[in-house]
């Protein structure tokens, strides 16, 4: 949508776009809301404004939110952004505290609930699939701001009005979970259209199940998970893709039947992203290089497509280090095409039937009933033998814990660079059990005071300086300061 209709958006956005900095935004104009809002290709152009947001909410936050805090990047050099997201030393000024651009894009969905509904042109199925999608973009980026932040504001109405007041509290992270997300999410799965054609690059009855899979996951509601997941999986349009085609995921994943939500951002049409800096390109390295505990899975398996896949093996070879993510760029002989800073070209994987197979596999370990350690095993074998790695027998995992490793495991070298690794230490309970001693290692590699993870308090991400000077009613995360 978003790319065919882009010439005019630009107006449309600027007339309904929460600005960056929505939590103290100037309302719209009684000229723009009566003129804007009024018939379907308004609410066309609306819809593409919502996407377009969730765009540059994820242009760089999809690698930084979750990959370099992980065990899968680390910073190679002493620059000074990289180097605190891979140690987790991140203070109030970072660009990665920032949640101006998930407001932006919850700013759209709510313009969207509120005057789509008003149109009279809109056919009722088209209205509420329009409705579908805001409510799931609304409930994904209260998602993200949940994990990073914890309590966070709650806007459920677009900011119009100069007498309404701009500054809001934080809501419990939990409440927003129960009263919000999950509602917004089976809201929307009620409502949208199960027979519309799908598109990758819109949030339709699969991908709205998908984000709602890993919210229960989160929850650690594990039936749930089961249950959402078998909605998705009855709606038989989803496959994992064939090995000889898994590159197709992260190079043209419309042209899969495995990808559920994509995201795609070219040069040409939408500028530089920043991604080239992220993964490398033909002219730079990249601002990351695989860690250690991440690379000896990969190397483990030589025989693993992913890893031919997914990072420049020759660099391993030469031992020049792992500085370039090969996974989202397209192969030829045998080779990753790097393109340039201006050339580049991305699709982001936000969802696909990997990862929700893999879910369901932690939801039957985590149950535990009779015959779910046998469904866990079989569903970890299926994106294993895809793989081409030696698949699992039950008898080699004595206990839950064990079989839960495997699964986060193969979580971590199926969906590597996916913005997942984070939030699944975050959801196992195994973040600072995991990241302390990698951390320690990364701080002895640049001559630091080997502290590891520090406080645990430090799982969630800071409030933004700007944030803070803007609300009067924020309160800065412990133990950051303000």
């Amino acid at each position: 949508m978003r790319k065919i209709i882009l010439t005019i958006l630009t107006t449309a956005v600027i007339m309904i776009s929460a600005c960056e900095k929505f939590l103290d935004q100037q309302p719209l104009s009684e000229l723009s809301t009566g003129l804007f809002w009024r018939n379907a290709d308004d609410a066309k152009l609306g819809m593409a404004g919502m996407y377009d947001a969730m765009q540059r909410t994820m242009v760089h936050n999809y690698i930084d939110w979750a990959e370099p805090r992980s065990d899968n990047f680390k910073a190679p050099s002493n620059a000074e952004s990289q180097l605190n997201l891979s140690l987790n030393a991140l203070d109030a000024n970072a660009p990665q505290a920032s949640w101006s651009a998930l407001y932006a894009t919850i700013s759209q969905a709510n313009f969207a609930l509120k005057y789509v509904p008003q149109i009279q042109q809109i056919n009722a199925q088209v209205r509420d699939n329009y409705l579908a999608q805001a409510y799931a973009m609304r409930a994904y980026c209260y998602f993200f701001a949940i994990r990073l932040w914890g309590d966070v504001p709650l806007w459920l109405e677009p900011y119009e009005d100069l007498k309404q007041d701009a500054h809001l509290p934080r809501t419990p992270a939990n409440d927003i979970l129960q009263n919000v997300i999950i509602p917004d999410l089976e809201k929307a799965a009620g409502i949208v259209s199960p027979g519309a054609a799908p598109s990758v690059w819109e949030l339709n009855s699969g991908s709205i199940l998908a984000i709602l899979t890993e919210v229960y996951a989160w929850k650690k509601d594990y039936p749930k998970v089961l249950e959402t997941s078998q909605r998705l999986i009855a709606l038989n349009r989803y496959s994992l893709t064939p090995a000889a085609s898994w590159k197709k995921l992260f190079t043209d994943p419309a042209g899969t039947q495995e990808a559920i939500w994509s995201l795609h951002w070219a040069f040409a049409q939408d500028g530089a992203d920043g991604m080239a800096h992220r993964y490398g390109s033909s002219n730079l390295s990249s601002y990351y290089s695989i860690d250690s505990n991440a690379l000896k899975l990969f190397e483990a398996n030589p025989a693993d497509i992913r890893r031919h896949f997914t990072y420049d093996t020759m660099l391993v070879k030469a031992s020049t280090g792992v500085n370039k993510i090969a996974k989202f760029y397209p192969y030829e002989n045998n080779k990753p095409v790097y393109p340039s800073t201006t050339t580049s070209e991305h699709f982001y994987a936000l969802y696909r039937y990997a990862d929700i197979l893999l879910l369901r596999a932690e939801a039957y370990n985590a149950i535990n009933s009779p015959g779910y350690k046998t469904e866990a095993v079989k569903l970890l074998n299926e994106i294993r033998k895809r793989a081409n790695v030696p698949l699992y027998t039950e008898n080699q995992f004595a206990t839950q814990e064990e079989l839960e490793t495997a699964i986060l495991n193969e979580r971590q070298v199926e969906l590597f660079g996916e913005g997942k690794r984070w939030f699944d230490l975050i959801r196992t309970e195994r973040l600072i059990t995991v990241m302390d001693p990698v951390i320690k290692e990364r701080q002895r590699q640049k001559n630091f005071a080997q502290t590891g993870f520090g406080d645990p308090r430090r799982v969630l991400l800071p409030i933004s300086r700007t944030a803070l000077n803007e609300n009067p009613k924020l309160t800065q995360n412990p133990p950051y300061s303000e």
